[in-house]
């Protein structure tokens, strides 16, 4: 049985990103192994992300791929409808197919990279290295990176919440989007007790993503996610007559459940497995990059892919978890909650979303939320986890 230096279980965004990395890197001639169980040949999904312009912010690996990227993002909420400043940041736009061909691209310029469609059954870790078993067949590496590990998201210590969407890319007759401000949240949809808002990224005036967006732990029925889609299209935007020619559907865990990177020797779990996305926003790409790129520069530089955290970095989590609380709860209406933060913290949100602020930064944003619901929140936290 040949004995490969990194599987990659999984061949999705984080997987083929790491990938990537890594053949950017001074491991470019290692043996590398990815198993997916999916050709990634069509137009899946979208990422979107904001990113830094300063001197110091890395640009994404993928810019020459990028969609579209925006100076400027609109937002509808209960107090304020307009743009917001996205100060030092741009929002950008990565259609799937195209990051699937750029990578594709790069990888088949090493002979050392291997790729085989098959569903994995097992990971495992041995004392002679990761040891994955796919269609009945062994494969064993130094190092095993999985991202199919699936989160239990049932614990009741936990706040297990879920992000779902569903959109469409619709052509219309009128022109009728701002091609240069995507809306991120427009909440004049019905809130039916929790978090639901649409989504636009537009294309050009006549072309945009539209997608109905919930934070909540029951998925609707594909006739429900296209029902409120035509009750907004037909209210809020002056179309005539429109077409859909393409669909969006996704589910994003939105969990505090503690996750471990790094579970045992041989293997490092990643992606949404090894616990990149952040919990209260459901946003994975960026952190799933920057974080890729900290575990290939460590494997460089000491062949241990052991990600690097300070521990002062935790106090993210927490925050995490009271957020998820109040919208688990129901302690305040999710639609004021996010108009205070997005209106009364321009530029500094974004930073703190990145996990990029300073303490003192983080207490003004925490002044102008609503003190007594996330005062109880906070406390309930602390219970939940203590009897966990």
């Amino acid at each position: 049985m040949k004995k490969y230096d990194f599987i990659i279980a999984g061949g999705g965004m984080a997987g083929l990103s790491l990938a990537y990395y890594l053949l950017q890197s001074p491991l470019r001639n290692r043996s590398i192994l990815i198993l997916d169980r999916e050709l990634k040949n069509r137009n899946d999904r979208t990422w979107c992300f904001w990113e830094g312009t300063t001197k110091s912010s890395r640009p994404c690996a993928f810019e020459p791929v990028l969609f579209r990227t925006w100076n400027s993002v609109s937002f509808n909420g209960t107090t304020y409808a307009g743009p917001i400043d996205l100060g030092k940041y741009r929002y950008k736009m990565l259609r799937g197919i195209d990051f699937y061909d750029f990578v594709q691209a790069e990888l088949a310029k090493y002979p050392n990279v291997e790729q085989k469609q098959v569903s994995i059954d097992r990971i495992k870790d041995t004392p002679q290295g990761g040891f994955v078993i796919a269609n009945d067949e062994p494969y064993i590496a130094d190092y095993v990176f999985d991202s199919t590990f699936a989160l239990k998201l049932d614990q009741p210590e936990n706040h297990n919440l879920l992000q779902h969407f569903k959109g469409w890319v619709i052509t219309t007759e009128k022109p009728c989007f701002d091609p240069q401000q995507p809306k991120i949240m427009d909440f004049r949809v019905d809130q039916q007790g929790d978090c639901r808002f649409i989504y636009i990224l537009p294309f050009d005036e006549k072309t945009a993503l539209v997608e109905y967006t919930l934070f909540n732990g029951s998925l609707l029925t594909d006739d429900e996610y296209d029902a409120e889609l035509r009750r907004y299209i037909d209210q809020f935007l002056d179309t005539g007559a429109y077409q859909i020619s393409e669909t969006e559907y996704g589910v994003i865990p939105m969990s505090d459940e503690r996750t471990e990177e790094n579970p045992s020797e041989h293997i490092i779990r990643i992606g949404t497995a090894g616990g990149f996305t952040k919990a209260s926003t459901g946003y994975t790409f960026q952190r799933t990059q920057r974080y890729l790129q900290a575990i290939v520069h460590n494997l460089a530089k000491t062949g241990k892919p052991n990600r690097q955290v300070s521990w002062f970095k935790g106090r993210f989590k927490l925050y995490d978890s009271i957020f998820l609380n109040v919208l688990e709860k129901n302690r305040h209406p999710a639609d004021d909650v996010f108009t205070r933060v997005y209106t009364k913290n321009p530029r500094r949100i974004f930073a703190f979303l990145d996990e990029d602020t300073r303490f003192i930064d983080e207490l003004r944003l925490f002044a102008t939320l609503p003190f007594w619901p996330f005062t109880q929140a906070f406390f309930d936290v602390l219970r939940r986890k203590l009897a966990g």
